[in-house]
């Protein structure tokens, strides 16, 4: 048993040691940064396991992020596995609401089958095009607004209000999509958990593959209404709800995730256990100390312990004023260039901003960086999922996993150099509509008899020959990664390219409790990421402060932290998520933290902003009334 106690203990401090063994109610488990979450859960997973005899079966671990869930799932993994232990289901609620919605296939009506879900790239190019034709509207901004009121009914569950049709901006939208789904059959991520939801709450029916006893989920805080909902369902269920966050942390108000989720929690959950943790191992004491002030000028934030380690340095906590951007980016280029000549490494120091549209506030610092001989990394969303090369692999892998997909035959038909457009498309729809059928039945009828489409039928039945021969030549391959290797080669020309995108699929194919394609598709289908940003090493990153949760740097630079910025117009409840946004950003740091503003910004940072052709900037209000020093240059 001390044996088995020291496996599951380790190095936990006490606080930590009692949520990881806390069983018996329901429990929230407060968590600021650095205070060692991650280590907590991954150990009650192996206290669940190993301390009080668990199946394994029974416990769900829930994340925000399928790179979250493939980290912590590792971790378990590495515990168990040796002691003869299955590891428990790990994912994120997306990759769990489809999970249940499949293995309730012949009991759940609302969507099309076989449940198809149509990605970032289909959802842009083929859906929102088409319904823009369709509705005869002028720009795809119209579509996406119309689409984005849906997302937000789901998340929100206004769509359960009476009367939510009627009161929708354009009804005739919804008859349109629906009519798209019917042709197409795809089904929106947005609409995956409100399902998982609508099935759990309505359908007597509706069961879940398994019996969960224990559910963990992270990052509670970014759970929007919609996902607390799911949440309640499976305690209703018997499930022991543990839960573990930040209600400062809580940054996602664009989804509509609420800090209200972690603060009422124990409200909502009666008798529900109130659990944190104290010492932050990240922070020096002056950056814990002025993070703590940004949180704590939000009246409603819970309290909590969290305090530095007792050996904690001091750090080095500054605001720098700046004349303008120039003088700014010219600075921090230096400072920079002093800390790396000092022996800091390139890869432990970041640039956060708050945005950068079209690289607005990063170029005149990556130019600076350079002047100075330092490497420089700027982390944009992958262009990758644009590339015409990636989409035709992809494609192909769907039409090995289902040869009537729609969506994989519409992809290629729509990026191919194959003589086939936009007229042959509308065409082959009409035809679909006309024999009442789907996509995929139409293009396959047609390629089998050319006359059903005398101007395009030749050439179709040549794409559908081709297309189909590779598709046989492959599943004559039974390794799945052999596929993906033997595929990305005949159809990726840069070598980079290619080992990114092996590099992806690979990766999410080991991570799968099955190794074959299905999973695979099932994956990278409920993933709003594609390759997840990585920081290079040997190079100072540049970040925007959303994509740096979860991330931790031995120097932080804020940049730009200006009200023009932070909050900018946003009010109310949107302000509370930018202040959050800022205390994440700057418990990033672990020994030097860096806040710059401009008393000005000239040029193209003149349109930034929320005063955008001002030229005048302030120091965002979050930071007036710190004590921490200002230094101005200038």
């Amino acid at each position: 048993m001390d044996d088995i106690k020291t496996t599951i203990h380790g190095d936990a401090t006490s606080d930590q040691i009692k949520a990881i063994d806390h069983v018996g109610s329901h429990a929230r488990l407060l968590a600021g940064p650095g205070t060692g979450k991650t280590k907590t859960l991954t150990r009650r997973v192996l206290s669940l396991i190993l301390q009080h005899n668990a199946d394994p079966e029974t416990i769900l671990l829930l994340t925000f992020t399928r790179l979250a869930a493939a980290q912590l799932k590792d971790e378990i993994k590495k515990v168990l596995e040796p002691l003869g232990k299955a590891t428990p289901q790990v994912s994120t609620l997306h990759s769990f609401a489809l999970r249940q919605i499949l293995f309730n296939s012949s009991r759940v009506d609302a969507l099309p089958r076989p449940i198809r879900i149509a990605d970032d790239w289909e959802e842009r190019h083929i859906i929102q095009e088409d319904l823009k034709r369709i509705l005869n509207l002028k720009e795809i901004a119209d579509v996406q607004k119309l689409i984005n009121q849906l997302s937000t009914d789901w998340e929100t569950l206004r769509v359960d209000e009476i009367g939510w049709q009627q009161q929708f901006p354009n009804p005739a939208f919804l008859g349109a999509w629906q009519g798209h789904k019917n042709q197409y059959g795809e089904t929106l991520r947005a609409e995956l958990v409100y399902q998982l939801k609508r099935q759990l709450n309505q359908n007597r029916d509706f069961q879940l593959d398994k019996e969960y006893k224990h559910i963990l989920i992270d990052e509670y805080q970014d759970l929007n209404a919609c996902d607390l909902a799911v949440v309640n369902e499976l305690a209703k269920r018997g499930a022991e709800l543990f839960v573990a966050g930040d209600d400062d942390q809580s940054i996602y108000g664009f989804r509509f995730a609420t800090p209200d989720g972690i603060r009422n929690f124990d409200q909502f959950y009666q008798n529900a256990q109130k659990l944190a943790l104290e010492i932050c191992f990240r922070c020096d004491k002056n950056i814990l100390h002025s993070a703590e002030f940004v949180a704590s000028l939000d009246p409603r934030r819970l309290p909590k312990p969290t305090r530095t380690k007792d050996e904690a340095d001091d750090g080095e906590v500054l605001i720098i004023g700046f004349r303008d951007q120039v003088h700014e980016a010219e600075s921090i280029a230096k400072k920079i260039k002093s800390l790396i000549d000092a022996g800091t490494n390139p890869d432990q120091i970041t640039i956060l901003l708050r945005s950068d549209r079209n690289g607005a506030l990063s170029k005149p610092i990556i130019e600076m960086l350079k002047k100075q001989n330092v490497d420089v990394s700027l982390s944009t969303d992958s262009e990758l999922d644009n590339n015409n090369e990636y989409r035709a692999v992809l494609s192909i892998i769907r039409l090995l996993v289902d040869q009537n997909d729609c969506l994989a035959w519409r992809t290629l038909l729509q990026i191919g150099k194959n003589g086939l457009g936009d007229e042959c498309i509308k065409n082959i729809e009409n035809y679909a509509q006309s024999k009442d059928i789907r996509f995929s039945a139409a293009i396959q009828k047609i390629a089998e008899n050319q006359n059903e489409l005398r101007k395009f039928g030749q050439k179709i039945s040549a794409f559908v020959s081709g297309t189909k021969t590779i598709i046989e030549e492959l599943k004559a391959v039974e390794n799945p990664i052999e596929v993906i290797n033997s595929l990305v080669d005949k159809f990726m020309t840069a070598s980079e390219i290619k080992e990114q995108v092996k590099k992806y699929f690979i990766g999410i194919l080991e991570n799968q409790e099955k190794t074959d394609l299905e999973n695979l598709i099932k994956a990278v289908s409920i993933s709003s990421e594609f390759i997840e940003q990585e920081t290079k090493e040997n190079a100072v990153n540049i970040l925007t402060m959303h994509q740096a949760k979860g991330l931790t740097f031995d120097v932080c630079f804020i940049v730009g932290a200006e009200d023009e910025f932070i909050p900018g117009r946003n009010t109310g409840d949107k302000e509370g998520d930018e202040r959050r946004l800022l205390y994440v950003s700057m418990t990033r740091a672990r020994h030097k933290l860096f806040i710059s503003y401009c008393n000005k910004r000239t040029g193209q940072q003149r349109h930034s902003g929320s005063n955008s052709g001002t030229e005048k900037r302030t120091l965002t209000r979050f930071l007036r009334d710190s004590k921490i020093p200002i230094k101005q240059v200038k």
